[in-house]
This record gives structure tokens, C-alpha cells and sequence, in this order.
């Protein structure tokens, strides 16, 4: 029985070998790529695992004191290779996003340049529609970005004109219709298709109470998975895309929407590096989105990243609302001082080659079916 036992850890161990060592692929493969984001599960697998070995073989004195000392270095090393990528993303780091001092400012003043969004993903087969509703005006939020609407979802987010009332939707039934839901004036929009003519993004000008127009983008890449083999060659590029475009703008800028990426990837990174864009996640929690069902099975999906012209001064993951992912609320603060004092991921010199790299996959693939031109990123949209 322990010798079965044991051979199962071996193989075990072997996959998750495997698994932490095929993320330094850069190989778009959904198999390579999903292995980005369960590394929690991984080290918790890994510990587990050990810990059950050294204690079936003491027990039953079957294997030789070398192999329970070699599974247990072999769980050290995955676990420490795993909790250095996600440590990060925990209360035990460095915050990257400054939170907001009210001390340093009149809190009547500042409440004119404060923005308050809500990025949700609401499932397109979801129809708890009033269950949502309320989860959003509860809120309390001058901005909603909303993934997966369809036609269905329309009257219900008429019905949120009263609180909304500026609102640009674009239903769609493949999973990939967006909307953005604004109290503030937008005063300049742009649906615009990046790799895929059917994958929406929305950037919008809007206009605080103060007066101050901060540009706000909602997105919605389609993720490598193995239901119908999509590979990250999409995702990849249109990350890669919009890090580009948003380097040449020195506006105060807000990025959310449900990325299908860890916060952790290589994808994720190079584009927060190449955007100088701040992550408000790093140092604060992981705030997993996905899957609200299922706790075994839960990555950090939905993103908001903002430029360095905001402070932070709550960041929220919200209950449950029918959907199989949380909503995220974020609460920044623009505060232009802040410019000069927080630091965004320091580039690397790989990272215009790499960056090109997944442009030119995306250029090559058969299964983007828009042709575009890795040029085109460096050409503002607005503004």
C-alpha cells in the first residue's frame, strides 16, 4: 500500500516540477500558460504532499531516510520558487501604490477628485440581475466597468440610468460585450478592437467634480483555455498593445477590467513594466476574483491598474453576485503629488524584445482574424 502510495507522490511531485518550470516558456500554449496562475495551489499541493510522505514512511518504515529528506528539499524549492512571485501580492511586502494620507489634504477638497470604480465581470448566463443591481448601487461608486453583457443584461442596466447616467454599451453574445456605467461626464469615447474585431475595449475621458479629466479604459482579452484552444497569443499582444500606447500618455490614467491573467504572469508584468502603470494589489492581497464558487480554485483575475498621479484609499473585493467572479472596488484618490514619489516596476532591457515577440506571434497567427500593424500602438486614441 505505501509503495503505491509513494509512487503516486513521485508522479505527483513530478507534475509539479513540471508546472512550476513550464512558466519560463515564453510559448503561448494554453498548457504553458494556465500554469501561470495556481501557484498558491501549488505550494499548499506541495507542502501537503511532503508532509503526508515523511509521515506514511515513518510510520511504515518503507523508504530510506534519503527519500523523505529529498521530498522534503524538493517541496522547499517549489514552494520558495512559487512564494517568490506571489510574496509580492501579500500584507508582508512593500505596498507599490501609495494609500492616500487625508491628512495631507482638506478631505472636502479632496473628495472632488476622488474616483470610486467597480470592474465586474457578470457572467452572460447569469440572470440574477436584481441580485447584481444591488450590489452596485450599494456601492456607491462613480464608475462601473462591466464584462460578459449581452442583450440581456441591457434593461437592467437601463434601469441604472437614474444613478448612471452616462453609459456606453456594447452587448455582444460571445462572452466578450462590454459596458461602462459613469455617474461623471464622459467627455470623449472610443470603442476600440485592438487584436480581434469581436473583443471590445472601451477608453472614455472623463470628468471629475473637480475638473479633472482622467482617461479610463475597460478591458476584456480573450484567455488561452483548453475548451476551445485558444492559445494567450491574443491576450499576450493586446497586453503588450495597450503598455505601449499608455507609456506615451502623461494623463492621469485607470486601467480594469477581468484580464484572464494573474497578477503574477510574465504577461502581466511586462505589461505593467512597459505601461509604468501601478499595480494598488502589490503589498495589499491577492483579492482573488475567480472562481467565486469554488475556494480551491480561486486566481486574482480582475485588475485595476492606475498611473502614478493617484494614491489609493481602498481597494475591496465584494460578495457574491450570481456571477462566477467577485466584484473588484477600487477607491484612488488623484493626487498629482504622488507622481514624483511612487516607483512602478523598474524595465528590463529584454523587455522591447519580448514585447515585440508577442506582436509578431499575434502578426502570424491564423487565429487572430484582424490584421493589424504593431505601429498602430504607438497612435494615441483620444485626446
Amino acid at each position: 500500500m505505501s509503495t503505491a502510495f509513494n509512487v503516486l507522490i513521485y508522479l505527483l511531485f513530478g507534475v509539479l516540477v513540471f508546472g512550476s518550470l513550464a512558466p519560463l516558456s515564453s510559448h503561448p500554449h494554453w498548457f504553458i500558460r494556465g500554469w501561470d496562475f495556481p501557484r498558491v495551489q501549488i505550494v499548499l499541493i506541495a507542502i501537503v504532499a511532503a508532509i503526508a510522505f515523511v509521515a506514511v514512511n515513518m510510520v511504515n518504515s518503507r523508504a530510506p531516510a534519503i527519500s523523505c529528506i529529498s521530498i522534503s528539499i524538493l517541496a522547499t524549492a517549489i514552494a520558495g520558487w512559487h512564494l517568490f512571485r506571489i510574496i509580492p501580492y501579500t500584507i508582508l511586502s512593500k505596498t507599490q501604490a501609495t494609500t492616500w494620507d487625508v491628512v495631507q489634504e482638506d478631505e472636502e477638497s479632496a473628495s472632488q477628485r476622488r474616483f470610486r470604480l467597480l470592474v465586474t465581470n457578470v457572467e452572460m448566463e447569469n440572470d440574477r440581475f436584481e441580485q447584481w443591481s444591488k450590489v452596485v448601487r450599494d456601492t456607491d461608486v462613480d464608475m462601473v466597468i462591466a464584462a460578459e453583457i449581452d442583450d440581456r443584461w441591457k434593461p437592467t442596466l437601463e434601469k441604472l440610468k437614474s444613478i448612471f447616467p452616462h453609459q456606453i454599451i456594447y452587448p455582444q453574445d460571445n462572452w466578450y460585450g462590454m459596458a461602462m456605467l459613469s455617474r461623471l461626464p464622459i467627455r470623449e469615447s472610443e470603442i476600440r478592437f485592438r487584436i480581434q474585431d469581436d473583443i471590445p475595449s472601451i477608453d472614455a475621458m472623463v470628468e471629475l467634480p473637480s475638473g479633472d479629466e482622467i482617461r479610463v479604459i475597460g478591458v476584456h482579452p480573450r484567455p488561452p483555455e483548453p475548451i476551445r484552444d485558444n492559445d494567450a497569443t491574443a491576450r499576450d499582444a493586446e497586453l503588450v498593445i495597450w503598455g505601449k500606447e499608455l507609456a506615451e500618455d502623461d494623463r492621469p490614467i485607470v486601467i480594469g477590467g477581468d484580464l484572464n491573467d494573474v497578477a503574477w504572469s510574465p504577461s502581466t508584468r511586462l505589461f505593467l513594466r512597459l505601461s509604468q502603470l501601478l499595480d494598488p494589489r502589490r503589498g495589499r492581497g491577492f483579492f482573488n476574483s475567480f472562481h467565486a464558487d469554488h475556494v480551491w480554485m480561486r486566481f486574482p483575475l480582475d485588475h485595476v491598474f492606475h498611473s502614478t498621479h493617484f494614491g489609493v484609499r481602498d481597494l475591496q473585493r465584494l460578495g457574491h453576485v450570481g456571477s462566477d467572479h467577485f466584484p473588484i472596488l477600487i477607491d484612488l484618490q488623484l493626487q498629482p503629488v504622488l507622481k514624483q514619489e511612487q516607483e512602478p516596476l523598474e524595465e528590463k532591457a529584454s523587455d522591447e524584445e519580448e514585447a515585440e515577440e508577442k506582436l509578431q506571434r499575434a502578426v502570424e497567427s491564423e487565429e487572430i482574424s484582424m490584421s493589424f500593424s504593431p505601429l498602430s500602438t504607438r497612435t494615441p486614441a483620444i485626446g
